[in-house]
């Protein structure tokens, strides 16, 4: 019971009285305490009646013992008393003077020990201050230290966890851009990037064919704004259609295939003392440049031939070629020297590469 230390010595004297229990008045607030806490080890159903009697000042009666028990405990007492005052009576009569005096030092000593106990209990009173009622570092500091605390630990995370994720994408960015075939495939979408800006217009809203007329009779807005809009209507065209065909075959698909069969990124690995033959690629990145770069050069020659001038389904079929690949050329007028000058570097590098170890 450690709240006891919270009651004045006035509040734990009248508890003492309620519970008729004797003491004197200058026994000391540490003195009450003990006899309150050995009254409660005794007759532990009493303890809430000595809470209550603390807080509400006193109104609660005390729960008594029954009055049988009390009659049979004072007789016991009476018969021990007794008894012990003629065993005392006859050994008085036998003991030495030496030892009254004996007794009577002690006796000193042990009034002189209890006096410097009872001054210095009422120090500690006097010292002794009370908590707040309200403990405000508790109930709101120590909260918000470990709310921070919380949100600082987790920041940290966060920043630990974007960190390792940065690292490893660069990792993994830096190795892809450090690949040939990469290359190939940057050099492939600038050309189609190319063939969009060609063909894909940026007109007002009012006038792209692309929105329906329902729109335009329905909805003011789009009958009047001219805010810019993509036209890909010019996609679906014939011109764009073939132009997009041949380039997807000279420059994509005619390559893939020959640096499909004429591969020399075969190595060889030893295992175990057993030799394994594996392709570090499916398509050589070398092969597929360079017959980038000869395919659209003899494309590009193709201008210098004449049309067939017998009348037969070959024949026409060939003029027909030629037509379409004079639509081509007008795309390819566009890209300029481009091809040649991508293509080259990544023949080169695709060479260099070659000489990588794996």
């Amino acid at each position: 019971m450690s709240d006891l230390e919270n009651y004045t010595k006035a509040e734990l004297g009248n508890l003492l009285k309620k519970l008729r229990i004797s003491f004197a008045s200058k026994t000391t607030k540490k003195a009450l305490i003990s006899k309150i806490e050995q009254f409660v080890t005794e007759n532990p159903d009493q303890y809430d009646f000595v809470q209550a009697f603390l807080k509400d000042g006193g109104d609660v009666e005390v729960v008594e013992l029954e009055e049988e028990e009390e009659e049979v405990v004072k007789q016991q007492e009476e018969e021990e008393q007794d008894d012990e005052q003629e065993d005392d009576d006859d050994e008085e009569g036998d003991e030495d003077d030496d030892e009254e005096e004996g007794d009577d030092d002690e006796d000193e000593e042990e009034e002189g020990e209890e006096i410097d106990e009872e001054e210095d209990d009422e120090e500690n009173d006097k010292d002794y201050e009370a908590p707040p009622p309200l403990n405000l570092k508790e109930w709101v500091v120590d909260p918000i230290i470990a709310k921070s605390e919380n949100i600082i630990d987790k920041f940290y995370q966060f920043t630990d966890n974007v960190g390792i994720t940065y690292l490893h994408e660069s990792e993994k960015l830096r190795d892809q851009l450090s690949s040939t075939v990469t290359l190939n495939y940057a050099t492939i979408l600038v050309e189609f990037l190319i063939f969009i800006y060609n063909f894909v217009k940026v007109v007002p809203l009012n006038e792209n064919n692309l929105v329906h007329q329902i729109f335009h009779d329905n909805l003011p807005f789009v009958s009047s704004s001219e805010f810019p809009t993509l036209e890909i209507t010019g996609l679906f065209d014939y011109k764009s259609i073939v132009t997009f065909s041949i380039w997807l075959s000279t420059s994509v698909l005619i390559p893939l295939v020959i640096s499909y069969f004429v591969n020399f990124t075969s190595r060889v690995i030893e295992i175990e003392d057993d030799e394994y033959l594996f392709r570090v690629y499916s398509f050589d990145p070398f092969i597929f440049s360079l017959s980038k770069v000869l395919t659209y050069y003899f494309i590009g020659q193709s201008i210098l031939i004449e049309f067939a001038t017998k009348e037969c389904i070959i024949s026409s079929l060939f003029n027909k070629a030629l037509i379409n690949l004079g639509l081509y050329h007008t795309f390819a007028a566009s890209l300029g020297n481009l091809p040649y000058i991508l293509g080259g570097v990544n023949v080169l590098i695709a060479l260099y590469a070659q000489f990588e170890e794996y």
